[in-house]
């Protein structure tokens, strides 16, 4: 018996949106490449449909600081063309892979 819990019903797996799956794609070549141990600091911002999420882990703070200075010229750029809001684009996994 159930009692007063709502039951779930799902219908098979969930399928993403193109930018969710790109998300995840960016971020499992980033899990590969920390596994591997070529990443030793790591900061990572996430927007939801109720907020955002920061964090950060590791000990190089100038590369990170330099990194999301990086970041937020990217963002500038890929979002905003002669101040006008600019069409997003299929993002593609950056992730330097030095072998």
């Amino acid at each position: 018996m159930n009692g007063n819990k709502p039951t779930l019903i799902t219908q098979g797996p969930q399928v993403l949106e193109p930018m969710q799956q790109a998300c995840v794609d960016l971020l499992t070549d980033a899990l590969e490449e920390a596994m591997k141990g070529r990443i030793s600091s790591v900061a990572l911002v996430v927007c939801m449909d109720d907020g955002i999420a920061t964090v950060m882990a590791g000990v190089n703070g100038g590369a990170l600081n330099l990194g999301c200075d990086d970041l937020k010229h990217k963002i500038h750029a890929e979002m905003f063309e002669d101040g006008n809001v600019r069409k997003p684009k299929q993002p593609k996994s950056s992730i330097l892979r030095m072998r």
